[in-house]
């Protein structure tokens, strides 16, 4: 812009130059032309004059001798013989001359005889000849050189210092508007500060004033849109489940974080591009093709990375720019498909474990229904079987009920101070028979006297622990049972000398149903759920369970249980 209006302002004064040197040379000319004229008749009249009283022609040529260069004299017969002339001699005759053809008409010609540019003026006096004045014009046009040389060298000097003084004055014209400019880049951040009105121009003010008011409005209206933008996106990205939005084209024009994570998306290489560049699933393709294809919306479920995904496509015939689109939404269902595997896994042992019993009471009450049982001996131990497996049933019932109950709420719920020697001698007390089978020493280091827990889960860690470190224990083994705390948590760890878990076993030991020793848990006729229940206690507690454990050298369980203030 500086450069554009610089270029008009020196062309405009170049114009304006050259037109008043042109236009100045022309009246100059003019000027000096009607000058020379002037003294052109002057002259004549006086010569003329000076002939009326009689003065010959060579006394009025000889008088006028020393201007000689500046004036021409010459005096003709009516014949047109030069009778006098001041510059010349034998001249050839001057009849034809356009001066002598047309007295009292000014000429300016060439000189045949002296072949320089003079101005001629005659008149015919009263003997009959003619008088003829002539002024050369070279004084003329060196005066226009000089004059025209002038203008020249002024006009440059005027386009130069014009150019500087242009500059400056354009440079201070356009710093409010540099400023504005400025100001307009800090509105497109959001960021809005007042232009400073120049006190030079009324008009630029009104205009910064205005230029104030509108920027305001925008900056305000650019900061609610980030602001909205930004709220916008937070959500998007925090939400927990994978968006994307493909165009009528087929290509992904939006995308969250959450699915950029899943597909380790690059945003800034492959955005606007086809879908394929993030789906590469085949059925996931089909899918997305068939939904363009029928303009219908469909469900489908993926797995990737041992995770399962509910993908959700709607396609719509206009979106926000009034275009067809698609909007796919990813959901993930692994805990809900974990949860299903579960409860399928669940009812399978549940059944299982079941049938045995189940099996076994039957079959005892058959023999006794159909009286196969001869004696009161054998009908006795048919009763003692039926009453040990409807026990055994029993167990198994109620500690489902109990790690249902456990798996069903967020919390330890009912909490009260426990006097933790007494919880654990209860323990101990149940399982003093079987304790006495095996030969088990079991000591106790407590150093807590009190806890503040649910009395019944805090009853069924000690007890479900204890009891798997006695049943699968060596005879004459050792139980060590030690209860501490620290500045945040009660610390309980209870280690035996027994079998021990092989390490391939030991991340499934707290899975409903599963026994390391199958045979030995027969024997020992354990429900399978002991470990599970504990388990999800610790963690409804927000507390933390760690198992170290060598086949042959027994096994030790730590559980840390946070203080509840």
């Amino acid at each position: 812009m500086k450069r554009r209006i610089s270029f008009q302002f020196i062309s405009l004064i170049l114009i304006i130059i050259i037109t008043f040197i042109i236009g100045a040379t022309i009246i100059a000319r003019n000027t000096l032309n009607d000058t020379t004229e002037m003294n052109l008749n002057n002259y004549l009249d006086i010569i003329e004059i000076e002939v009326e009283e009689g003065t010959t022609y060579n006394d009025i040529i000889d008088k006028y001798h020393d201007l000689a260069t500046h004036i021409r004299i010459t005096f003709i017969d009516e014949t047109g013989v030069v009778l006098a002339d001041s510059s010349a001699d034998n001249l050839d005759n001057h009849l034809n001359r356009p001066e002598i053809q047309n007295i009292g008409e000014v000429y300016i010609r060439e000189s045949d005889t002296l072949n320089i540019k003079m101005m001629y003026l005659a008149t015919q006096i009263d003997n009959g000849h003619f008088l003829r004045v002539a002024i050369p014009t070279a004084s003329t046009i060196q005066f226009l050189n000089d004059f025209i040389g002038l203008a020249i060298v002024l006009g440059i000097i005027i386009i130069v210092l014009s150019i500087f003084i242009s500059m400056f004055l354009i440079k201070q014209s356009l710093k409010p508007f540099e400023n504005i400019i400025e100001n307009l880049k800090e509105v497109n951040d959001g960021h809005y500060n007042d232009i400073i009105p120049v006190e030079k121009y009324d008009e630029v003010n009104a205009f910064i004033n205005e230029i104030n008011s509108i920027n305001r409005l925008i900056s305000e209206n650019i900061a609610s849109l980030k602001e909205e933008k930004n709220k916008t996106d937070f959500l998007i990205n925090q939400m927990k489940q994978g968006i994307c939005v493909l165009d009528e084209n087929k290509h992904i024009i939006f995308i969250n974080k959450y699915l950029k994570d899943i597909y380790r998306f690059n945003i800034d290489i492959n955005i606007n591009k086809d879908f394929r560049f993030l789906f590469r699933e085949d059925s996931l393709q089909n899918a997305i093709n068939q939904i363009y294809q029928n303009e219908t919306n469909q469900n489908t479920i993926i797995e990737k990375d041992d995770r399962y995904y509910n993908v959700s496509m709607t396609y719509s015939k206009t979106n926000w720019r009034n275009l067809p689109s698609a909007i796919i939404i990813f959901t993930d269902i692994t805990s809900i498909r974990h949860i299903e595997n579960l409860k399928k896994d669940f009812f399978i042992n549940a059944s299982h474990e079941l049938k045995s019993p189940l099996t076994a009471i039957m079959g005892s009450s058959e023999i006794i229904r159909e009286g196969m049982a001869k004696d009161e001996k054998m009908i006795n131990d048919l009763a003692n079987r039926i009453y040990h497996e409807a026990t055994r049933m029993n167990d198994l019932v109620m500690d489902m009920l109990k790690l249902s109950e456990i798996e069903s709420t967020e919390k330890v719920k009912n909490k009260r101070i426990l006097i933790v020697e007494h919880i654990l001698d209860d323990v101990i007390n149940n399982l003093s028979v079987l304790i006495k089978e095996q030969k088990i020493s079991v000591e106790k280091n407590i150093n807590v006297h009190t806890i503040k827990f649910n009395p019944d889960d805090f009853y069924q860690i000690l007890r479900n622990i204890i009891e798997n470190a006695i049943k699968y224990n060596k005879s004459e083994g050792h139980v060590w049972i030690k209860i501490d705390e620290d500045e945040k948590h009660y610390l309980l760890e209870i280690k035996d000398d027994g079998i021990g878990i092989p390490k391939a076993e030991q991340e499934r030991i707290f899975e409903r149903f599963y026994r390391v020793d199958k045979a030995r848990s027969r024997v020992n006729k354990g429900t399978g759920l002991g470990l599970s229940i504990v388990k999800h206690i610790v963690l409804n507690a927000n507390g933390k369970i760690e198992l170290n454990s060598e086949e042959d050298n027994g096994t030790s369980i730590k559980i840390m249980l946070p203080k509840q203030v």
